[in-house]
């Protein structure tokens, strides 16, 4: 009788409560970019259709997302230019159609969300990412959340056309988010 005492007494009361988990709005969530080019110009350009899940747990302090962002919906209001970006010697979006970002750990100070630390795959190359959160906000039914950070292009096998368009590549997104 003592151990089914003692066995009741260590199982949890409740089960541990999951995070809540939300679905990426694709019409409502972009990347954008911006590169040097000819060591003067910034090249700026978005990426549509993102999909991917996040999941935001504020006062536990827990979260994750998992975003992928289509490589072809490139756009920076030049055609030629956008087919460029899509060819082989960029993003070649014939073979690697997706870029993908998974977090490992999101950073908490004073409360919020300041960091995310993960991974980026782009042309079957996978770097560590920091993303520095600007907002992060969720309710019952939504979040949304804007985060930017910088990547090398030369690091993910995007070293065509260098120093003519330049290695630091910085990364804004913005994102809502519904609940599942």
């Amino acid at each position: 009788m003592r151990a089914l005492v003692l066995l009741v007494a260590l199982l949890p009361l409740a089960p541990c409560a999951q995070p809540p988990a939300y679905h990426i709005d694709p019409a409502k969530t972009h990347a954008e970019f911006e590169v040097e080019h000819l060591g003067v110009l910034r090249a700026h350009g978005t990426f549509e259709n993102l999909s991917g899940n996040l999941s935001y747990d504020a006062s536990a302090q827990t979260g994750s997302i998992d975003l992928t962002i289509p490589v072809a919906s490139v756009a920076t209001g030049w055609g030629a230019r956008d087919q460029f970006l899509r060819g082989s010697s960029m993003f070649d979006a014939a073979q690697f159609p997706r870029m993908t970002f998974v977090s490992r750990r999101f950073e908490f100070e004073g409360g919020r969300v300041v960091r995310v630390e993960g991974e980026l795959t782009l042309r079957d190359v996978t770097r560590p990412v920091t993303l520095d959160v600007r907002m992060l906000h969720c309710d019952r039914d939504t979040c949304v959340a804007e985060a930017s950070g910088a990547i090398r292009r030369r690091e993910f096998a995007m070293d065509n056309w260098w120093p003519l368009i330049g290695d630091d590549v910085q990364l804004s997104f913005r994102l809502a988010a519904v609940r599942d």
